[in-house]
């Protein structure tokens, strides 16, 4: 499955953003479905687009789309021009833990920068997509990057 979902989110200039999601809680091969959708617009004041580099699958990720996991995450309505997302269908982006790169500051921020690297703070975000745009609260900047790999950095929040 990890090399279907990294096929799934390979970068390359010209693609869509894509996220797995899904509707319902249930077993994960029967819920899950890709979602492909425009490129997010520049970031609002007070937050970044970030663009994410890896997404671990973690063993919790399962039991959330299941149902069975304490945490919840918040379905959106924010994938509304897709006809899945929208206001009268929500859904969930699964992922609780990934390393993104910043792509795009918004007005009033001065902690971040383009290409810093960042990882969730906030629970259940969805990191199972290439791209988002976040509150700065919900991110924090990676210390010194260049002394991480990028598999050590995604689980930095959570292991």
């Amino acid at each position: 499955m990890l090399s279907l979902f990294r096929r799934s989110f390979s970068a390359t200039a010209s693609r869509l953003d894509r996220a797995v999601v899904y509707a319902t809680n249930g077993e994960p091969s029967n819920v899950l479905s890709v979602l492909t959708y425009p490129n997010i617009p520049p970031p609002q004041p007070n937050s970044v687009n970030i663009r994410f580099l890896l997404s671990p699958i973690n063993p919790a990720d399962s039991n959330v789309i299941e149902g069975v996991y304490p945490n919840k995450p918040t379905k959106t309505g924010a994938l509304a021009h897709t006809g899945k997302g929208s206001e009268d269908n929500p859904v969930f982006i699964p992922g609780n833990e990934g390393l993104a790169r910043v792509t795009a500051v918004g007005p009033g921020v001065h902690s971040f920068n383009v290409n810093d690297w960042v990882v969730m703070i906030k629970q259940q975000v969805g990191t199972w997509s290439t791209d988002k745009n976040v509150a700065v609260v919900d991110v924090l900047k990676v210390p010194e990057a260049e002394s991480l790999t990028e598999s050590q950095a995604a689980t930095l929040a959570v292991s």
